[in-house]
This record gives C-alpha cells, structure tokens and sequence, in this order.
C-alpha cells in the first residue's frame, strides 16, 4: 500500500487536499453545525482530522460529504479498505454525489482494480462532466494505472478547458500534471521531448500565473533535459543556469545540476569550463558518480582529491 500511495500521490489523488500545516484541538464541545464542522476540521492534521471527522459523523451521520472527506484522509494514510467503505456509504446516502464516486475510482485504483476504477470515473463524469478536478483524477489514472498516456494528455486538455479566467491557479496546476506526464512518456519515446519543450514553453509564458521559485526550478530543471537529449546543447546549457538560479542552498542538488552542467559544455568542446563545472560540483558533494572519462582525467583527478 505503501508503494501505491507514492505512485499515486502525484496527481491521483488531487481530492485528497491537504487541509494546511496548522494543528488545532478539536473542541470538546460539540459544534452545532456542518459549517462550523467544516471550518474546524479543516484546519486540522493526522489523527486530529481524523477524530474530528469521526465526531462530526456522529453528529451527521446522514451527511455524505463527511464520509468522503474521512475517506480522503483514510486513503492518504494507506487504509484503503477502511476508504472503501467510507465512500461505498457516502454512495448508499447520495447516489448523485459525482465526488463520491471519485473517491470510489481513486481507492480501486489504488488497490488494482482498473476495471471498477474506470466505471467509477465514468460515473463520476456522468454526474459531474465539467468538473476539471475529476478529469485530472482520471488522467493520471490513465497514464499511471493505464499507461494510456494518449487518454491521459486528452483529459488533462479537457480539465484546461473548464478552467477559464487566466488569474485561475488551477490552469498551471492541470499544466504541470500534465507535464509530469509528458516528461514519463518522453522517457521512452524521446521523439516526444520536442513536445516538452513546448509545454514548459508555454507554462512559462502563461499571463497572470504566479509560479513559486519551486515550480521554476522544476521547468527549467525538466527543459534542460528534454533539450539534452534534442541535441540542443546551447538552450540546454541556459537552462541549467536558471535551475541555479531558482534553486535553493541544497548542495547535494546543486551538484547535480553542475554535473549536467558539465556535460553539457562537454558536448559543446568547452573541456576546460566543463572541467570547473564538474569540480564545483564535487566540492558541493565529493562522493558524486561521475562519468568514466571524467575519472580518467588527471588534472580533474586531482580535483577531486582536492575536494575530497
């Protein structure tokens, strides 16, 4: 379960939200409303939402959102079976309710049953066509329990399309999964990089997006591979100089980002630059894995021994 909540936290679950990082004490006495059990439960973590979902149940326990978002949290922490029924019960109680099924498509995925996931999208859909945070559920479904990246790519596209007004976070939000995506299947079919390429282009060139220092590292990081392996060594090369702009002080990653910087100056003659990057980067982290020819080089040898 463990390994299928890793595959799956990327983008699967994209209901399961995160209901922020501060912790509060459930009160001890009973909150009279849905609203105000909402608006409490959700500034709570871990066993707290838990517990709270669970006393807001007992109060309600006819109101079916309750157990989708108790469902939610149960299968975050990796209690499918206990998710399952969570979600089964929220279906008895509104059998209309398109996020129930959700919630039902996510946790057959996650435990192997495609076949059920994908009925339980389609109902979904059914009730709720237009609902973008479903067809990004499903999507990622189908790239990464289907590896139909094809339908994946046209549920990412169509999510875009009801996402409209350009100060919307949500458009960069479909973007970037969808990249995710992209970049997956350019790993075997690296023909697709130049499509990459495109997309980072036009995530970069979005109006009226924020895009945190986290979110550019991560382009720029991902364009500069997919322009590594076009051949295209100049734009590669710019690309790795932004990575370290964006980036934080973490050494061991600003390493490897000079190790590629290396061997990109590498393919372009530069041997004495590539040689300084290289040796930037074990001085950040002597114990990178280097390239062969790199080892066998006697001055960069002594680098090493330098940084060592």
């Amino acid at each position: 379960m463990t390994e299928c909540l890793g595959k799956w936290s990327a983008g699967a679950l994209v209901l399961l939200a995160c209901y922020g990082s501060a912790a509060a004490v459930v009160q001890a006495a009973p909150l009279r409303t849905v609203a105000e059990w909402q608006q409490q439960v959700e500034k709570l973590r871990g066993e707290k939402q838990l517990s709270a979902y669970d006393e807001a149940i007992r109060q309600y326990p006819a109101y079916a959102d309750f157990y989708i978002k108790r469902g939610r949290v149960q299968l975050q922490r990796g209690e499918s079976q206990r998710a399952k029924l969570d979600f089964d019960k929220a279906i008895l109680l509104d059998d209309k309710n398109a996020l129930a099924y959700t919630g039902r498509a996510e946790e057959r995925a996650c435990a192997g049953d495609s076949k059920a996931a994908w009925q339980a999208y389609e109902t979904a859909l059914s009730l709720d066509p237009k609902n973008s945070l479903i067809l990004q559920s499903r999507a990622h479904f189908y790239y990464e329990g289907l590896a139909d990246y094809r339908k994946a790519f046209a549920d990412y596209d169509q999510a875009a399309k009801f996402v409209t007004a350009e100060d919307d976070p949500r458009r960069i939000t479909i973007a970037l999964q969808k990249l995710g995506a992209q970049l997956k299947y350019a790993s075997f079919q690296p023909g697709y990089y130049a499509t990459v390429v495109n997309s980072i282009d036009n995530i970069l060139s979005m109006k009226k997006q924020k895009r945190s220092s986290q979110q550019l590292e991560y382009l720029y990081t991902s364009r500069c591979a997919a322009n590594y392996h076009l051949e295209q060594y100049a734009e590669a090369l710019r690309d790795s100089q932004q990575v370290l702009r964006y980036m934080g002080r973490d050494k061991l990653k600003q390493a490897n980002i000079l190790r590629q910087q290396s061997r990109i100056l590498t393919k372009l003659g530069l041997d004495q630059a590539a040689k300084a990057a290289l040796k930037a980067a074990l001085l950040r982290n002597p114990k990178l894995m280097v390239d062969r020819q790199y080892e066998l080089d006697k001055d960069l040898a002594a680098s090493w021994q330098e940084a060592w």
